[in-house]
């Protein structure tokens, strides 16, 4: 992928796009890396140091950065930061970190332009959600980019700290606590009402604010041990009915409900499904919280479920509108439409617990005609009355096919098998042709595709294709360059996609050179001998 041709301003949605070539990026690099007093900031300076060019991609980073994503010092150079950590808005832009419109948002980026474009130290604070080990995270940093000049090159350094402990004790200070002052205080007024009112009623309130009080309890419990990777899910069968009387019953009592309504539209006559219904309702009870916080006295908050196939969805209405500012940090930890500080974490545990734990999807959108809607999609359910399902074709062009990925361009090749990671393929990335071939002739039945770089040393992408058709003709290979495309071999490529490509437009060029689904599989065995 050596020959990626750059992008203009125009062609991305925030910071320009655009990466050095590998002999400038190498340049750089060596240059970077020899000079002491980089090697002082790198040794000396606490916290995660990155070293970046003018594209933003690193030239070094500190041991300590290294260590904490448990890779390898080559593992990292020619990454945007957002791709080192494997930022969830990386696959968003034109040419990966920065060049998202949620890019426009965050701290560091906007700290490392406004350092490259002013030439002076600048500092901010980036809330960073990311994958790790296919779960979603989320940190919080302090950071500051400094200008740097390098044998007549211009660099920055990039200085992240985490201030995520700082930020939960904030957090635990002004929702906890907080929520916890407010049931007290509901308590006490009720438990005077019981001596100079009708009892019963009082009584009533008592005993659903001490649930209430219960529940806030165990709520933060379980959001530290979700965080901590300790929260066990318990799946069973239930009735969406008996989830929405529960629902109804939270918020009877509830004052962020006060003076609004709740109306739960009919449900679809299949309303049984299998999930962990604790969670389930802990994340629809925060879909609530929040449209009712958004939503003026007197208004609707609307709920209903839905079925997609065979993918439960619920869904959560209200007529107010979330600032286009605000869309892209909804669901970082410390984010809140209600605070420039932060005060809530409800939109964030509903990706926590909905996606990482429950394998749905989380996610909204935000209309004039219909208002802001949060959706929540849980995974397919299986139908009770349906026959045995039949296996999946192995070759379907969807997430856990197995892609030989081939470039000599080192940090492109890491960025490709980011995206086809995030894609949720299963990667062998080989670095030239050479290696690529020596690695497909050794298990030709291993892979279920072959994405390939056209221009590259030694063995190109036309070669490779040729070589590897002839071991194994019905492979699908996948060309990529970011020249015009050259005349190529029709029985030795499946496709062709221009560099640099995008999540979308790999996405696409996958779909169309897989075989579809229901189609035979004619992939040979494992053990097929190599010609």
């Amino acid at each position: 992928m050596s020959d990626t041709a750059p992008l203009s301003t125009d062609d991305t949605f925030f910071a320009k796009a655009g990466r050095s070539d590998p002999l400038e990026l190498a340049d750089q690099m060596r240059r970077s890396l020899d000079d002491p007093c980089l090697k002082v900031v790198l040794e000396a300076v606490s916290g995660f140091v990155l070293i970046l060019n003018e594209n933003r991609q690193i030239l070094a980073a500190n041991q300590e950065l290294l260590d904490a994503l448990t890779w390898r010092d080559s593992c990292v150079t020619g990454l945007r930061p957002g791709e080192a950590f494997n930022c969830v808005h990386f696959t968003s832009g034109t040419d990966g970190c920065g060049t998202s419109n949620d890019c426009a948002s965050c701290g560091a980026v906007l700290a490392i332009l406004a350092s490259q474009n002013q030439g002076v130290p600048t500092a901010g604070e980036c809330r960073l959600s990311f994958y790790r080990e296919g779960r979603l995270e989320a940190l919080d940093f302090k950071v500051r980019a400094t200008p740097l000049e390098v044998g007549g090159c211009k660099l920055t350094a990039f200085v992240l700290h985490d201030i995520s402990g700082q930020k939960q004790r904030d957090l635990l200070d002004r929702t906890f606590l907080h929520d916890l002052l407010n049931e007290i205080s509901g308590i006490a007024l009720w438990r005077d009402a019981l001596e100079r009112g009708d009892p019963v009623a009082a009584a009533r309130h008592v005993v659903a604010l001490t649930e209430s009080l219960a529940e806030e309890v165990v709520s933060q419990q379980t959001l530290l041990a979700a965080e901590r990777g300790e929260l066990r899910i318990q799946e069973k069968e239930f009735d969406v009915a008996e989830l929405c009387r529960k629902l109804e019953t939270v918020f009877e009592q509830n004052p962020v409900a006060a003076g609004r309504k709740l109306a739960i539209l009919p449900l679809p006559r299949r309303r049984r499904i299998v999930s962990d219904e604790v969670l389930v309702r802990r994340v629809l009870v925060n879909m609530l919280k929040n449209a009712f916080e958004a939503t003026g006295p007197g208004g609707t908050v609307q709920f209903w479920m839905e079925w997609n196939g065979d993918q439960p969805v619920f869904v959560v209405q209200n007529a107010g509108m979330i600032p286009p500012e605000a869309q892209a940090q909804l669901f970082q930890r410390s984010f809140s439409t209600r605070s420039p500080a932060g005060r809530g974490i409800g939109t964030y545990s509903m990706k926590l617990y909905g996606e990482r734990y429950l394998g749905g999807a989380v996610s909204f959108s935000c209309e004039v005609q219909t208002g802001t809607r949060f959706f929540f999609s849980l995974p397919a359910q299986k139908r009770r009355e349906a026959g045995p399902q039949a296996a999946p074709p192995r070759h379907a062009p969807h997430p856990g096919n197995r892609v030989l990925l081939v470039d000599d361009d080192d940090a492109l090749l890491r960025l490709g098998n980011l995206l086809l990671t995030r894609m949720g393929y299963a990667t062998t990335p080989c670095h030239g042709g050479m290696e690529a071939l020596q690695v497909f002739r050794s298990a030709p039945g291993s892979f279920d595709i072959v994405i390939t770089d056209w221009s590259m040393p030694g063995m190109g992408g036309q070669e490779l294709s040729q070589r590897i058709r002839e071991i194994r003709a019905d492979i699908p290979i996948l060309v990529c360059s970011g020249l015009n495309q050259p005349a190529v071999d029709a029985a030795a490529v499946s496709g062709w996609l221009s560099k640099p490509f995008t999540f979308k437009t790999l996405g696409e060029a996958l779909g169309r050179v897989l075989p579809s689904p229901g189609q035979p599989d004619t992939r040979p065995d494992q053990n097929t001998s190599a010609q």
